[in-house]
């Protein structure tokens, strides 16, 4: 298979879904600084984008690893999956509110578990597409600039708001 093969996107993503899976309950099971930062600590919206987040860079690594020989274009490679790691956890956010626009009401345990999983394969199979597309852009300068800014915010972010939680909507866990 190649990474630009429609066939790897579907497998792809329910790989990303398995990443995402594990990094969700792994805090609950390994309850420490470390797994803190990578695994989601609440039931929260942002809680459940930086699982995305990582769960990203976890297959992009994964990814680089298997097809380390067939990538002919490391730099495309690279910045288009920071674009992707980027982008995922608002894709899921999005597609997530979009099931709430459909069923806005409390959905039982078993169909909202369902539903979640749905919207991680369907936002991982959006990103997968686009990618096919961005893998093939120049990335120039100012842009790579940019991705690597973004990135590290993101990862700023993610990490500060797991040990420091100000009240917003999208960081605060419903359950509580």
């Amino acid at each position: 298979m190649n990474l630009d093969d429609n066939k790897y996107i579907f497998v792809r993503s329910l790989i990303l879904l398995g990443i995402f899976i594990i990094l969700h309950y792994t805090y609950d099971f390994f309850p420490n600084i470390v797994v803190q930062i990578f695994s989601g600590i609440n039931e929260s919206v942002f809680q459940h984008m930086k699982i995305a987040f990582y769960s990203y860079i976890i297959l992009m690594i994964i990814e680089f690893l298997a097809f380390k020989k067939k990538i002919t274009d490391n730099t495309g490679f690279l910045f288009s999956r920071i674009f992707s790691a980027i982008f995922y956890p608002w894709i899921v956010f999005m597609v997530f509110f979009f099931t709430r626009v459909i069923y806005p009401w409390q959905m039982h345990f078993v169909v909202e578990i369902i539903s979640a999983q749905v919207t991680v394969y369907v936002s991982a199979l959006i990103i997968g597409f686009i990618e096919l597309d961005i893998m093939k852009i120049e990335f120039g300068k100012r842009l790579k600039i940019i991705l690597v800014i973004l990135i590290i915010l993101l990862i700023v972010e993610f990490t500060a708001f797991t040990f420091y939680l100000p009240w917003h909507d999208v960081l605060t866990d419903p359950y509580v």
